[in-house]
């Protein structure tokens, strides 16, 4: 039964795919792409080429974690936030302390506009993994910019800052604080 339940994970992404109509590029000419990076160009990776690398490396084991959060990644990175959740509830099968990958499936969620989804899987990772800064710092997005709870988003974030003073985001955290104490003082006036 486990193995079905596997397996029909597994072809999801692959059906829910050819329903879609949008087309995407073509791999660029190592001589286009060198001219791109030469004017400053961002270039996306092929996910598409991506996506089926690791559905192959998967038909062949389909337990390899590292394929299933690479092949979630990719989705999540294309911006496929459904087939991104199904990747990462695939990996947490596997490996359900992951808090990395937990976070990321949060952040899917909120990028489809399942708020209590994510929030539910920030919590799950920080239960896990106290100290992961991350999934506190997109709890906090999620106070401040979903539910419309300043003081909550103020909190966590504070929170980071006392913890980790050179967390990356620490001049974003920042920023955002400020912003929105000063929103908060405009209102009170």
């Amino acid at each position: 039964m486990k193995n079905i339940i596997v397996a029909a994970i597994l072809c999801l992404p692959f059906y829910w795919g050819c329903g879609k109509t949008d087309v995407k590029k073509a791999p660029q000419t190592p001589a286009a792409s060198k001219k791109a990076a030469n004017a400053g160009e961002y270039q996306n990776p092929d996910y598409h080429g991506l996506i089926e690398e690791y559905h192959n490396i998967l038909a062949q084991d389909p337990h390899n974690l590292a394929a299933i959060i690479a092949l979630g990644n990719a989705y999540y990175d294309s911006a496929d936030w459904k087939n991104a959740n199904i990747m990462y509830a695939y990996a947490l099968l596997i490996d359900p302390k992951n808090a990395d990958v937990r976070t990321d499936m949060g952040t899917a969620y909120r990028n489809r506009g399942m708020i209590d989804n994510a929030l539910a899987e920030y919590r799950t990772a920080l239960k896990d993994e106290p100290e992961h800064l991350n999934a506190r710092y997109n709890m906090g997005i999620i106070y401040a910019y979903n539910k419309k709870d300043y003081q909550e988003a103020i909190r966590i974030w504070e929170e980071i800052l006392n913890r980790a003073p050179n967390y990356p985001q620490t001049e974003k955290i920042k920023s955002m604080i400020r912003t929105i104490k000063n929103e908060l003082k405009k209102d009170a006036r």
